[in-house]
């Protein structure tokens, strides 16, 4: 069986490249990008992000450590909001470091 990621990943480009345009660091630190590719991702038009559904495999790799999504999965299921809000704050300052 084959999934295909092709509409997550031009979503998730799209939403990458509007952060570039407004801040161009903020976007490469929480993406990971290094600033020249960020500036690359800031210049592609809507044309070239659709080239994007071509790729079926996920662009994105979850960044954060085993602990961490313990914690979030079992946060959603016990449905409590202050500690998935809580647990969101250490993606960023892992994320960022």
């Amino acid at each position: 069986m084959t999934y295909d990621f092709s509409q997550i990943n031009m979503q998730y480009l799209i939403h990458a490249r509007d952060l570039t345009r407004r801040d161009p660091q903020l976007a490469a630190t929480l993406t990971g990008l290094a600033d020249d590719f960020a500036y690359m991702l800031a210049d592609l038009t809507p044309y070239e992000l659709a080239q994007v559904t071509q790729i079926k495999l996920p662009l994105l790799i979850p960044r954060q450590e085993t602990w961490w999504w313990s914690r979030l999965f079992a946060a959603v299921r016990e449905g409590r909001a202050e500690e998935i809000a809580t647990i969101m704050e250490h993606a960023t300052l892992i994320t960022v470091r």
